[in-house]
């Protein structure tokens, strides 16, 4: 098999051109895409970035990167000790540079982790130079629970419970919690139903519990 032809900066494989051995092809590049010296994927959320080493034995220290809102500077320790800047690149869009991060995992990669500043807005591509943009087309918009906020996985949580529960004629949550309250108004001081088993059938309340009056 012939080798693959030098590409310019910027330009990503095409599929059936990516080997086995290919390091990059191994890594994660679901909704991004693939270049001989990085691959990137993303969520509605965020964008990870895998970039290959110039050596295998770089240490952390040897490294300088520097990630701001609109792009990206990565800089190697030489010999003479002085700083070689082997990246300088631009993003599509900006980033929360606070909340982004990089690290190196020894012998082969260092990973680039950035947070997107527009939510739910997807790259065509990872750098503003790039040659080639990926198709919108391609790109799998499904989120994973864990990309909601709390709050909206929290309600999402509850009306699966709900389902079950009435699927298996079961109270719901918010049946649940009335029952709670009932019960401590069936044993309140004064309640004819004082010391007797809690029949949510005897009870006559309306959607509005605070007819109860205070527990």
């Amino acid at each position: 098999t012939p080798p693959t032809p030098p590409m310019t900066p910027g330009e990503t494989l095409k599929q059936e051109e990516i080997q086995g051995d290919f390091t990059t092809s191994q890594w994660d590049h679901h909704n991004g895409g693939v270049t001989k010296d990085y691959a990137w994927s993303q969520t509605a959320q965020d964008v990870d970035v895998k970039m290959v080493l110039p050596r295998a034995d770089i240490k952390a220290s040897d490294l300088k990167i520097d990630i701001k809102a609109h792009g990206v500077q990565v800089q190697l320790k030489q010999d003479s000790s002085d700083m070689k800047t082997i990246l300088q690149r631009s993003f599509h869009d900006p980033v929360k540079a606070e909340e982004s991060m990089w690290s190196l995992h020894k012998g082969e990669c260092i990973q680039i982790s950035l947070e997107k500043v527009r939510e739910g807005y997807w790259w065509t591509a990872l750098f503003k130079d790039d040659n080639h943009q990926i198709s919108l087309d391609s790109i799998d918009t499904t989120r994973h629970m864990h990309e909601f906020p709390q709050e909206e996985v929290a309600c999402v949580q509850k009306l699966m419970f709900d389902q079950r529960q009435k699927q298996l004629g079961l109270p719901t949550s918010d049946e649940m919690q009335q029952d709670e309250i009932l019960q401590k108004a069936w044993n309140a001081k004064g309640s004819p139903f004082a010391g007797t088993e809690f029949d949510r059938s005897k009870v006559n309340f309306s959607n509005d519990l605070s007819d109860l009056g205070p527990l």
